[in-house]
């Protein structure tokens, strides 16, 4: 649980790559808790820190990742 907490903080770090590392890390965890702290980083400014972000909630399914990734491809222009 700590290595997810350090991995959630770490989206927030100014490094676009250690951002990116972060959030395919917290997708191969498979645990739907890290959700929430991914949600936001759907509107990272670097495109490859969101398309990275798209492909850890894919990993982690569920019901309210498919809600905001859905939301998140209807409501942006981002390159995903």
């Amino acid at each position: 649980m700590k290595d997810i907490a350090e991995l959630t903080k770490q989206l927030g770090n100014k490094d676009s790559g250690i951002r990116r590392s972060a959030a395919e890390l917290l997708g191969s965890t498979a645990d739907e808790t890290v959700i929430d702290a991914l949600i936001p980083v759907l509107k990272d400014e670097n495109r490859f820190v969101r398309q990275e972000t798209v492909l850890a909630l894919k990993n982690i399914g569920g019901s309210r990742a498919v809600e905001h990734l859905t939301q998140a491809l209807n409501t942006e222009k981002n390159e995903f």
